[in-house]
């Protein structure tokens, strides 16, 4: 099950890399709930994170996160001071023992600002996770990753489920397109697969490319300079449309003439010359045309065949080279 699950994870973080443009190392926010679940399990935050992303990884912990973790540590060093009767001061660690130091997971500074662009300060953990997730759109603007985050959060406890004024940040992340979520249930560490705003952006980029072309994106990318008249934009493009027209097609280069390893070679044969009529005289010194033997034969038939040749040569010879009597 490891094996299976290490590849599909490595899957999903490909799919990341080639539609979102995700690259190592990964910027991964992690939420006071990831945290105490990891302490609770005895899980090395560094290791099991870039074990479950299959890369690099820089973890991160914002301001409002660290504000939540302090204020929720102040208060129960506060209520354990009160029930020991020690007049109310309250003692114990500075800071909780789940939060690793600052060297390990540093300060993400974050500003939250309201609609009319005033400056809010530190919100709560769930809306500062959305805003960074989201790019804190405005107005008529989607919601995007442009910083490519990773969240890392867990369940919540059941006490803060029931509270007022709840947000399920992995609920709301995943209307957000392009962020990986990573979650701990029961000591191990799941990367969610593709939410469904995701898989619908990759599927409209990829149409986009098929209806526009490589030649359309290349076009569209290009920066026009400012103040060029309507008239100079027109010729540029019946120019490029032009020149697009008369490209020449790459493709493979037709052979000009046949192999001429498989060309078969032609054979010289010597053949002694007769005159039409057929009496005239023989060369004797020319050597006799000899057949090749057929594989039906074989060479014993075709020695017999020779002899008989041999024979009637010699029978003709004597009328042939006799001298005339008187």
């Amino acid at each position: 099950m490891r094996a299976r699950r290490s590849k599909r994870y490595r899957k999903i973080m490909s799919s990341y890399q080639m539609s979102f443009s995700f690259r190592e190392p990964y910027q991964v926010l992690l939420d006071s709930h990831f945290l105490k679940a990891c302490h609770s399990f005895h899980m090395p935050l560094q290791k099991y994170v870039e074990n479950t992303l299959h890369g690099k990884c820089n973890l991160f912990v914002t301001k409002c996160t660290l504000a939540k973790i302090m204020d929720a540590h102040q208060k129960q060093k506060e209520r354990k001071a009160a029930g020991g009767g020690e007049g109310g001061k309250a003692r114990g660690p500075g800071r909780p023992d789940f939060l690793p130091p600052p060297t390990e997971v540093p300060l993400r500074h974050c500003k939250h600002k309201n609609d009319e662009g005033e400056e809010l300060g530190i919100v709560s953990e769930a809306r500062c996770l959305l805003d960074l997730l989201a790019g804190q759109p405005r107005g008529n603007e989607h919601a995007k990753n442009k910083q490519h985050y990773v969240l890392a959060t867990a369940e919540a406890e059941e006490r803060e489920q029931h509270g007022r004024g709840f947000i399920d940040v992995r609920e709301r992340a995943r209307l957000i397109p392009g962020v990986p979520i990573v979650y701990v249930k029961r000591s191990v560490m799941i990367l969610e697969e593709l939410s469904g705003v995701s898989e619908r952006a990759i599927k409209k980029v990829e149409r986009e490319k098929f209806g526009e072309g490589l030649v359309g994106l290349a076009s569209r990318k290009r920066k026009r300079g400012e103040g060029e008249d309507d008239e100079e934009e027109e010729g540029e493009r019946d120019d490029e449309e032009q020149n697009g027209a008369t490209a020449k097609i790459r493709g493979m280069r037709r052979a000009k003439g046949p192999n001429p390893l498989s060309v078969k070679k032609k054979k010289n044969k010597e053949r002694v010359s007769q005159p039409a009529g057929g009496g005239g005289p023989v060369d004797a010194e020319a050597e006799p045309i000899r057949k090749r033997p057929t594989r039906r034969g074989g060479r014993r038939v075709a020695a017999r065949r020779d002899a008989t040749q041999q024979e009637q040569e010699t029978a003709k010879e004597p009328s042939a080279v006799a001298e005339p009597k008187g």
